[in-house]
């Protein structure tokens, strides 16, 4: 969900899902709208109105969908306010990056950055920007620990049509996976502004759906931008003949773990007192019966 937050008012905007939940955690303090009964066009409709918003943190297409309409300005913010008053936010957790091997991916690297290049070499495009971490993990086959129950390695990617690679990430993060890499150069996240500013005369591709307006911008001063969907997001949806064994053996490891659960929960809930949360502990002791079972996907 978002939230917009004005001098008088406050709206949370969810889906479906949240509505309820919403209500109950921010109702008081949040109008609660739920996407796509309403949208903010339907909030606002005649009056003028300023919205700041942090251009890091979002993509044109999706500010164009919600807020393209003449009474509302857009304001891009360099400082995130959120950020400025958020004095006690936990620390980010890092924890090293990981690879999987051609045993589960099916396909090595070098092959996944072969169909890449090809594909920017038919285009003519000089580079292409890979601001998705989901697309950054299939491309490298990493994984990593940055977003709970999702194995996403919060990274970004720079690949040329020779498949030159620039990873920009916390340093920390790529001390276990460096060597692997003999054609991929690794940035402290810190230096991707500094990179993008130097790039000049080149025909870059944004993927429309992930990149921010913040990249965008300071690409879009020196350089030929094409915008469209990231061409790895096609790749990756056609599994490979060992993706789609592993994913029946997954389920199949998977099915005996719940087999196992219901089981007990048939034998067990008439004399125990089970709950929400003790079943899910007593099922994730099944699930961790399995050698390369490594956390819950919810």
């Amino acid at each position: 969900g978002f939230a917009i937050i004005l001098k008088n008012k406050n709206y949370l905007i969810v889906d479906g899902r949240y509505s309820i939940q919403g209500q109950i955690q921010s109702g008081k303090n949040f109008n609660i709208i739920t996407m796509p009964q309403k949208f903010p066009k339907d909030i606002f409709k005649t009056k003028k109105i300023i919205i700041g918003f942090d251009p890091k943190l979002h993509n044109e297409r999706q500010l164009n969908f919600l807020f393209n309409f003449k009474n509302i300005v857009l304001k891009p913010i360099s400082k995130n306010l959120i950020d400025i008053i958020w004095c006690k936010k936990p620390k980010d957790l890092i924890k090293p990056f990981f690879s999987i091997s051609k045993k589960y991916s099916g396909e090595s690297y070098h092959e996944k950055v072969l169909k890449i290049k090809n594909i920017l070499r038919k285009k003519k495009i000089d580079y292409l920007l890979v601001t998705a971490p989901e697309n950054v993990a299939w491309t490298l086959n990493i994984r990593g620990f940055d977003s709970s129950f999702s194995p996403i390695p919060n990274a970004r990617l720079l690949m040329s049509n020779n498949g030159n690679m620039y990873l920009f990430s916390k340093p920390e993060k790529v001390k276990n996976i460096k060597k692997k890499f003999k054609e991929v150069k690794f940035f402290d996240e810190s230096d991707f502004d500094k990179t993008l500013n130097n790039l000049s005369n080149r025909n870059i591709l944004l993927d429309s759906l992930s990149c921010s307006l913040h990249c965008k911008k300071l690409l879009c001063k020196k350089n030929s931008i094409v915008e469209t969907i990231d061409p790895i997001y096609f790749f990756k949806s056609i599994k490979n003949p060992t993706e789609i064994k592993n994913m029946k053996k997954s389920h199949t490891l998977d099915g005996a773990a719940l087999t196992k659960f219901l089981f007990w929960l048939k034998k067990n809930f008439r004399e125990k007192k089970i709950t929400e949360i003790s079943a899910q502990e007593k099922l994730e002791k099944f699930r961790k019966m399995n050698k390369n079972y490594k956390f819950p996907s919810f």
